[in-house]
């Protein structure tokens, strides 16, 4: 992947750091060619604006993925079917079209998700709008052809015709050799009436006299029998033939159709393939990253990068049968020790010394990887706080450079490629130099080394170099804006430990390495004896220095695992006050709502038995001064605590009205704690806390019966409710008590207006109307009533 008019990495650096094997491991992952082919040629993020729309497609699509996934596998390829289409001189198959079918209804079902996501997913949804509504396309070739490509015998009324001929005369003909075999059983050698060359025949055994009444079309493989088609059935079989060539014409006839049909709509089609490619490559990239723990790089400011538990993906054991199946060998498969790492501003340059095969190489590749993917918008395996900046640039040199083709030796080369580096170098570039200074003399290497580094640090270039020369290490610590780090290694073990440790440099320890491959003992005894005292004292004083610095790293641990241990009991306390708090909350909540109903219960039995008591005394069981004395206790009676005045006792007669939903009538029915009304010629039964009197039987005046409590009117209610810009639960209550009230004052129909909008709330206004007990039937709005934007609504009688 290299965009001409952007170059940010040349094709030598992403060979040295593995780009090609990296997007094969994410190719892998993909569910069509199509997606495999939008992840090989994805360019680099021109800026920071197409970046982060791709972050917003990644996340949008990791939403999605969360509920279902987003495009199913394709095995075989749907490349070569738009291409098909697009030139006429290539002819399409059954199993074509049937493919091309099943990815439009994939798109089809993909925009049904992305129109109900919640949330939504603006990138997705936009790269959506303007496809074509291809499903009566689909609808077609699924009502023309069969699973296997094949076009149906129902696929058109012609078709039914002439298979019906065909399968007619074959049954036919099989009658007539029927009665043929009953009168040569002798001769038949099967009883079988196999067909051979589209006619039905008969087996004869080889030298059969019949064989002179009908026709001998070729002998069996073992020369024993002869297919034989007798006189009687010759003409049977030539009509049979005839309708068999109509037939296949018929079907030819609709194929053809069928595929001129899909071409002229070849431009719809390709855009709905472009949106499956889409969908199918954040689908792979999402995958990828849920299998290796990995994410999105975030974005930096300039001369900083860092890499937080970064492991290259040709290394990360969880990516072992990835490996396998992409790049056919799984590779490394034991634990990795993760790579942490750090550039700033004030340390741009940073440069790794250490054993070898200690894990230097692999920082370097690692940190290139990981920078181009953040600059393709790509997941890589890091975790959070991983970051990489804009770059305009990044040149990565690793391994041999030489070429005998060209005459260019080993050095040579790879001064070619640090020139590349040297005129890459700006305030955006990314330099990863491997083995710097090596292949040819130390001292005139390490002054290279050591200019090399100079130049870059001037230039203000960010970079990581490995090598095994001292005095570039010890430069690196002497100059501003560069740093020095080492590759960790056991002593005691003589084995790396692949950590990363910032600060004074290491030993390049091949003795070690020597032993611990196995080479001969007085070859690496007679090479240590030649390195002199001076180079052990210095071992020594590396291996003093280590000692104390991993003294610090286990007293670093444990203050770090002191402090992790009080903010985890912090963070426990915390949670702990939050659920108290919480659960003070929900008891207070409960308390008051048990009080509200004991409250109500209370006032219910209260009333009832006041109103039975007024029964009896209307029914002549009391007399006088005692009803006079029921009624003074009644209005004496204090007020019982329910948040409002109690207000007059409904009796038979009396007009009341609905606390809560407004509806008026008169009172036909008490039992106990219930009410029966009549409201318009309707009978509605409640509870008798859920309405109060406004007007007593016989025009009384309810306040002879209790306190004034004015009685509001009851507004009209409209035959129309705009419920358009709401969200969807809102938009339902108000719904629902719209249709209560309705209920109760509107004759016929009303209408819902929701508008047209994405669709979601229209839906779920439908749905919900369904179902509910007031409606008895819905439809959507004629022309003149708004169309599909309003639901009609016929109220229950």
């Amino acid at each position: 992947m290299n965009d001409a008019n952007h170059p940010l990495a040349s094709a030598a650096t992403l060979d040295a750091l593995e780009y090609a094997s990296y997007l094969e491991l994410l190719c892998a992952l993909a569910a069509t060619d199509l997606g495999q082919q939008r992840l090989r040629s994805l360019s680099w993020a021109l800026d920071q604006e197409e970046l982060d729309r791709r972050h917003r497609r990644y996340h949008e699509a990791a939403s999605l993925l969360a509920h279902r996934r987003l495009v199913p596998s394709f095995e075989e390829p749907l490349g070569a079917i738009a291409e098909a289409l697009g030139s006429a001189d290539t002819e399409l198959v059954g199993v074509e079209l049937n493919r091309l079918a099943a990815a439009l209804r994939a798109v089809g079902s993909a925009v049904e998700t992305l129109e109900s996501a919640d949330p939504e997913c603006p990138e997705l949804h936009a790269a959506a709008r303007g496809l074509a509504d291809l499903r009566p396309l689909v609808r077609r070739i699924e009502k023309t052809l069969d699973r296997r490509g094949k076009v149906r015998d129902d696929a058109s009324d012609r078709l039914v015709q002439l298979s019906g001929d065909v399968r007619r005369s074959r049954e036919a003909i099989y009658n007539e050799l029927r009665d043929y075999g009953k009168q040569h059983k002798d001769e038949l050698a099967e009883e079988t009436m196999p067909m051979h060359d589209g006619r039905v025949v008969v087996l004869l055994k080889a030298g059969s006299k019949s064989r002179r009444g009908g026709l001998v079309h070729r002998g069996s493989g073992t020369g024993r029998s002869v297919y034989f088609e007798p006189l009687e059935v010759v003409d049977s079989n030539n009509r049979m033939r005839e309708a068999q060539v109509s037939e296949e014409g018929e079907r030819l006839r609709l194929l053809r159709a069928l595929i001129d049909e899909a071409r002229s709509s070849i431009e719809l089609v390709v855009g709905h393939l472009e949106f499956l490619a889409l969908l199918d490559q954040q689908q792979a990239l999402c995958d990828f990253a849920e299998l290796c723990g990995g994410r999105l790089v975030e974005a930096s400011e300039q001369h900083s990068v860092k890499v937080v538990a970064g492991r290259h993906p040709l290394l990360d054991p969880k990516l072992a049968d990835l490996r396998a199946r992409a790049l056919g060998h799984a590779g490394h498969v034991g634990d990795m020790v993760p790579l942490d790492l750090e550039l700033a501003p004030a340390r741009r340059a940073l440069v790794i010394t250490g054993p070898n095969a200690g894990g230097k190489t692999v920082a370097l590749k690692t940190l290139g990887l990981m920078a181009l993917a953040a600059q393709a918008g790509l997941p890589f395996p890091a975790g959070a706080g991983s970051r990489a900046p804009r770059l305009s640039s990044v040149v990565a040199t690793v391994g041999d450079e030489q070429d005998l083709l060209t005459d260019r030796s080993t050095f040579s080369g790879r001064l070619m490629r640090l020139r590349e580096a040297w005129e890459a170098a700006g305030p955006d570039s990314l330099l990863l130099l491997d083995e710097l200074g090596s292949g040819t003399d130390p001292e005139e290497g390490a002054a290279l080394s050591i200019a090399l580094l100079e130049g870059l640090l001037e230039r203000g270039s960010m970079a990581l170099i490995t090598t095994h020369l001292t005095p570039l290490a010890a430069a690196a610590l002497e100059r501003e804006g560069a740093t020095c780090a080492a590759m960790q290694f056991d002593a005691s073990s003589h084995l790396p430990t692949f950590e990363l440790l910032p600060g004074s440099p290491a030993g390049s320890e091949a003795l070690a390495l020597g032993r611990r491959l196995g080479l001969p003992a007085e070859w690496l005894d007679r090479a240590d004896e030649l390195l002199g005292s001076t180079h052990r004292d210095l071992r020594r004083l590396l291996a003093e220095v280590e000692a104390v610095r991993e003294e610090l790293r286990r007293r670093n641990r444990e203050a770090e695992e002191r402090v992790a241990t009080l903010e985890s009991e912090l963070e426990e306390v915390t949670r702990r006050e939050r659920e108290l708090a919480e659960e003070r909350v929900k008891v207070g909540k409960r308390a008051r709502r048990d009080l509200d109903e004991f409250k109500r219960k209370v006032a219910g039995e209260f009333r009832a038995e006041v109103e039975l008591i007024r029964e009896q005394l209307e029914a002549g069981r009391k007399r006088g001064l005692e009803a006079a004395a029921v009624e003074r206790v009644f209005a004496e009676a204090p007020a019982l605590e329910t948040g409002e005045e109690p207000g007059p006792v409904a009796t038979l007669g009396d007009r009341v009205e609905h606390r809560s939903l407004g509806w008026q009538g008169v009172v036909e029915r008490l039992d106990r704690n219930k009410v029966e009304v009549n409201v318009h010629g309707k009978r509605m039964r409640c509870a008798i806390d859920d309405i109060k009197v406004i007007k007593v039987r016989g025009d009384e005046p309810a306040a002879r019966r209790s306190r004034p409590s004015p009685a509001p009117a009851v507004s009209a209610v409209p035959a129309e409710l705009s419920l358009i810009g709401q969200r969807v639960e809102e938009a339902l209550e108000q719904l629902d008590r719209y249709l209560d009230r309705a209920l109760l004052s509107v004759d016929g129909d009303v209408r819902i207006v929701h508008g047209h909008g994405s669709g979601r709330l229209r839906k779920a206004i439908r749905e919900h109307l369904r179902n509910h007990p007031a409606a008895a039937s819905i439809r959507p709005g004629r022309q003149n009533e708004g169309g599909d934007g309003a639901t009609v609504v016929t109220l229950r009688g």
